[in-house]
C-alpha cells in the first residue's frame, strides 16, 4: 500500500509539467461591483486564483502601488499611484478581479491613466505597454504556480531519497541481523559441545545411582532374619558333619599308623633274617640258601611297598582333613558374617538409605533433563537462526532490487524537476 501511495504521489507530481501557462492577453468588457468595465483578460491553465492573487500583490510591490480590497466585495481589488515609467509618466490606477473555475484562474485588469480608460482605442500608444505589464503579472503567477509544482516534485525527490536511505538502512539491518544470527549459531554450537559432554557424564551418574538404588532395594528384599538363622543352622550342621568325618579320618590314620608300626617291626625282623641268611650264604654258597635269601628280599620289597602305600594313604587323608578343616573355617566365617548381618540389620535404616538414594537419583535425572532441554533449545536456536539468515539474505536481494528501482525513480523525479525548472524559466 505504501509503495502504491509513493507511485501515486510521483504521478501527481508530474501532472501539470508543461501545463502551467496562460492564453494570450485579450480585451473585453466584464462586470465589476460598480458596473461593467473594459479590461485586459488573462485565462490561466493549471494556475489557481490564490497564485494569481499572490502574484498581483507581489508584483505591484515593486511599483509601490497601494493595493487594497474593495469593501464588501470578494476577489476584487484596487491599486493606485502605480508608476509605470517605461509606459508613461502619469500615475496609473487599477481595478482587478480574479476568479477560478476547476482549478484554472482568470485575471481581469482595468487601467485608468489621466482619467482615461486604457484601451487600444483610447490610448493606442500606451496600449502595448499595459498589455506587457499585464503579461508580466501573468508570468509571475505562472512562475509561482511552477514553484508549487517544483515544491511537490522536490518533495517527491526528497521522499524518494529518504525512502532510498531507509532501504539502505534496512539492508544494513538485514546484514547486521545475519551477523547476529551467525554469532548466535556459533554460541549455540560452542554450548552444544560442552552440553553433550555434560549429558554423557550425567547419564553415567544417573546409571550409577540407579544401580545403587536397585542394589539397596535388593538388599532390603534379601535380608530375612529367619532365613539367615536357618542358614546358620545349615552351616553348623555341615560343620558338625565335617568334624565327624575328620574324627573318622584321624581314627583311620591312627589305625594305619599302627599297621605301619607292625609292618615296620616285621620289616626289621625280616631284614635281620636276610642278614643272617646272607652270612650263612657267604661261607656255604648253597644254592638253596641263595633262593631262600632272594625270596626273603622279595618279601622285604613287598613289605616296604605296602608301608609306603599306607603312608601315601595317610598323606591323602591328612590333605582331605586339611580341606575339611578349611571348609569348617570358611563356614564359621560365613556364620559370623550372617550373625553380624542379623545383629546389624535394621529395615527402617535401609529404607531411609533408599530414600536418600532415590532423592539423589531424582536430582540427577532432573539435571539430565535440564541438560537435554538446553541441548534441544540450542539446536532449535541454530535452526531458527539459519532460517533468519535465509530470510535476511532473501530480504537483502529484494532491498537491492528496490534500491535500484528507487534510484531510477529518483533520476526520473530529478529529470521532471529539471524539466519543470526549464519551463518555469520561460516565465521569469
Amino acid at each position: 500500500m505504501k509503495r502504491i501511495n509513493i507511485l501515486l504521489a510521483s504521478a501527481l507530481a508530474f501532472i501539470g509539467v508543461n501545463a502551467q501557462s496562460y492564453n494570450p492577453v485579450s480585451t473585453e468588457y466584464t462586470a465589476f461591483s460598480d458596473g461593467e468595465k473594459e479590461v485586459f483578460k488573462v485565462v490561466f491553465n493549471q494556475v489557481s486564483q490564490k497564485q494569481v492573487d499572490e502574484a498581483v500583490k507581489d508584483y505591484l510591490k515593486n511599483y509601490k502601488a497601494k493595493l487594497s480590497g474593495v469593501k464588501g466585495v470578494k476577489d476584487e481589488y484596487t491599486a493606485s499611484d502605480l508608476k509605470l515609467t517605461n509606459v508613461n509618466t502619469a500615475a496609473t490606477n487599477m481595478v482587478l478581479k480574479t476568479t477560478e473555475l476547476e482549478g484554472n484562474a482568470t485575471l481581469y485588469v482595468h487601467y485608468l491613466v489621466d482619467g482615461k480608460i486604457v484601451s487600444e482605442k483610447n490610448t493606442p500608444s500606451e496600449f502595448g505597454g499595459y498589455e506587457k505589464f499585464t503579461e508580466a503579472i501573468a508570468n509571475k503567477a505562472t512562475y509561482i504556480a511552477y514553484d508549487a509544482v517544483l515544491k511537490t516534485q522536490n518533495k517527491v525527490v526528497s521522499d524518494k531519497e529518504s525512502d532510498l536511505k531507509n532501504l539502505e538502512k534496512d539492508e544494513k539491518k538485514a546484514h547486521d541481523s545475519i551477523g547476529d544470527a551467525k554469532k548466535s549459531i556459533k554460541d549455540s554450537e560452542t554450548a552444544l559441545s560442552s552440553l553433550e559432554k555434560d549429558l554423557s557424564n550425567q547419564k553415567a551418574l544417573v546409571l550409577s545411582k540407579k544401580q545403587e538404588v536397585e542394589a539397596k532395594k535388593a538388599e532390603i528384599a534379601s535380608v530375612n532374619v529367619k532365613t539367615l538363622e536357618s542358614d546358620i543352622k545349615t552351616l553348623d550342621k555341615e560343620n558338625s558333619s565335617i568334624a565327624k568325618d575328620i574324627a573318622k579320618d584321624r581314627e583311620s590314620i591312627a589305625k594305619t599308623n599302627g599297621e605301619i608300626a607292625i609292618q615296620q617291626t616285621n620289616l626289621e625282623t625280616l631284614r635281620k633274617t636276610i642278614d643272617a641268611q646272607k652270612q650263612v650264604l657267604a661261607v656255604s654258597a648253597d644254592k638253596k640258601q641263595l633262593k631262600e635269601v632272594q625270596s626273603l628280599e622279595k618279601d622285604e620289597a613287598k613289605l616296604i611297598g605296602g608301608i609306603e602305600e599306607q603312608k601315601g594313604s595317610i598323606a591323602n587323608t591328612e590333605a582331605a582333613i586339611a580341606t575339611k578343616e578349611s571348609t569348617i573355617e570358611t563356614n564359621k566365617a560365613k556364620i559370623a558374617a550372617i550373625q553380624s548381618k542379623i545383629n546389624t540389620h535394621s529395615e527402617d535404616a535401609l529404607k531411609d538409605q533408599l530414600k536418600v538414594l532415590e532423592k539423589d537419583l531424582s536430582s540427577l535425572e532432573k539435571e539430565e533433563n535440564s541438560i537435554t532441554k538446553n541441548i534441544d533449545k540450542n539446536n532449535s536456536n541454530i535452526t531458527s537462526q539459519e532460517e533468519n539468515i535465509r530470510q535476511a539474505n532473501a530480504e537483502i536481494e529484494k532491498l537491492k532490487t528496490a534500491q535500484a528501482d528507487k534510484k531510477k525513480e529518483i533520476d526520473t523525479a530529478k529529470e521532471a524537476v529539471k524539466n519543470t525548472e526549464t519551463e518555469q524559466g520561460k516565465y521569469k
